[in-house]
């Protein structure tokens, strides 16, 4: 990127608009920088970093949703010996961050409280809004902290 001086823009406004088709150009005023111009071209380009942001976590919330789903299909295919193992290294987890204060307590609650629900409801829960708490109770899951067991 080009850089001029603040001066240099003003006095030579019509070569600044003239280099513009080559990239953008910094106008610098005491060694700083405080604008940039582009082409409307090259300002297409340009991405919003508040929406790249948002979209990086929806990205994350989808993935985290998908292994959810994941899980709570493997629960209910189970056979009841592996789906109490589970269940019991999911209570483990959240005993854990219990223990150890790692945890908010609304979060600890409401996870004892699903784990000791019958599986399609639990399963249930885990894959939905869960009255607004679905996106908070997956990003602060047993489910992620450690691999399930496979026995």
């Amino acid at each position: 990127m080009r850089t001029i001086t603040a001066s240099q823009a003003k006095q030579n406004f019509g070569s600044l608009m003239a280099e513009l088709g080559r990239g953008p150009v910094a106008i610098e005023r005491h060694r700083k920088t405080i604008a940039v111009v582009l082409s409307p071209e090259a300002a297409k380009s340009v991405v919003d970093p508040r929406q790249a942001a948002r979209a990086a976590q929806q990205q994350r919330e989808l993935q985290r949703l998908m292994h959810h789903q994941q899980c709570a299909l493997s629960l209910l295919c189970a056979t009841p010996i592996t789906r109490q193992k589970r269940l019991k290294a999911a209570g483990q987890v959240v005993k854990r961050w219990q223990d150890e204060q790692l945890c908010s307590a609304d979060y600890i609650e409401r996870w004892q409280q699903w784990l000791a629900l019958p599986v399609p409801e639990l399963s249930k829960l885990m894959c939905s809004d869960a009255d607004g708490w679905g996106p908070a109770m997956r990003q602060n899951s047993p489910f992620t902290a450690s691999p399930m067991p496979q026995t």
